[in-house]
Parts: C-alpha cells; sequence; structure tokens
C-alpha cells in the first residue's frame, strides 16, 4: 500500500512538473560569486537611472522582453543598459527590527528604574543611567542609520534578463 501511494505522489510530481509556467527573470549579480538578486514579473523594482543617478523610482515589473534588454514598466519601458543603481528596499528589516526591540527594553529598563527610586526612596546607581543612555543610542542608530543596501551596476554588479522558458521541439526559437 505505501508503494503504491508513493508511486502516485511522484507520478503526480513528474506530470505536474512538465506544464509549470516558464520564469523571466531580472537578475542582478555580483561579479566573480554566485550571489544574485532575483525580480520576477509582478515584483516592484527600486532603481535609479544614468540619467539622474540620485533619483530612485519604484515600480512594478509588468513585462520582462529578454530579446531585446528590456523591462517593461506600467508607465515606461526602460532599457538595463541605461540602470545605474539597484537598491533593496526592505534590506535593512533586520536593523530596525533590533533597534525597535533595544529601544523598548530601555523604555522598559527606565521605568522599572523609575519606579524604584520612588518605592524604595533611594538614588539611582551609575550603571542605570548608562543602560538607559546606550540602549537610547544603539538602538536610535540601528533604528534610523542603517541604510537600505544598494548595488551599483558597474564592474562589481552586473544586471540581466533570463528567459528561463522550456520550448518544446516545435517551439524552438
Amino acid at each position: 500500500m505505501r508503494i503504491q501511494h508513493t508511486s502516485c505522489l511522484l507520478l503526480t510530481l513528474l506530470l505536474s512538473c512538465s506544464s509549470l509556467a516558464a520564469q523571466k527573470i531580472f537578475q542582478v549579480e555580483k561579479a566573480g560569486s554566485l550571489k544574485t538578486w532575483r525580480f520576477q514579473i509582478g515584483d516592484e523594482l527600486t532603481f535609479s537611472t544614468a540619467d539622474a543617478p540620485d533619483q530612485f523610482y519604484t515600480r512594478e515589473i509588468v513585462d520582462l522582453l529578454p530579446e531585446v534588454d528590456l523591462i517593461r514598466l506600467p508607465d515606461a519601458a526602460i532599457h538595463i543598459d541605461s540602470i545605474a543603481v539597484v537598491s533593496f528596499p526592505g534590506s535593512n528589516n533586520w536593523a530596525k527590527g533590533l533597534g525597535t526591540t533595544i529601544l523598548t527594553f530601555t523604555g522598559v529598563w527606565t521605568l522599572y528604574s523609575i519606579l524604584d527610586m520612588a518605592i524604595n526612596s533611594r538614588s539611582p546607581a551609575p550603571f542605570q543611567y548608562y543602560v538607559a543612555g546606550g540602549g537610547a543610542v544603539s538602538g536610535s542608530v540601528l533604528q534610523w542609520g542603517i541604510p537600505e543596501t544598494k548595488r551599483k551596476v558597474g564592474k562589481r554588479y552586473r544586471v540581466r534578463i533570463l528567459d528561463l522558458t522550456f520550448y518544446g521541439p516545435s517551439d524552438q526559437k
């Protein structure tokens, strides 16, 4: 009975793999490394052009045309050679989360220190000031001081559009 279930599952997986839709991918690659960042149709892309490298645009990818290296956006189309910098929004989420946690700890620590002073009628110890000040500074730096990752297209990073379509024998280009 177990062999039949395994065989049925394996057959289903094999048949479904042949009917999977292909993908077109916009990819940012690091030279000499296997590190890549991939964007598919429907993903948001944040980039700047060579004409205005300080002006960033965030648009949804409508279509990728690998034959002509063109990215179709809702309001325009852009050639990949005109992309100067690719930004990765959300790449600093770890710092924002950690900064929020440290600031929350600092607030609770300060509240407990104030309650300890009020209840026990004693002056605070110097380390309570150090913990509160250090937590506020480090939490703020992590929260607002760590920028998003940006990759400048050039010698070290390059961009490509890949077409991973599985063409049948009759569909060959």
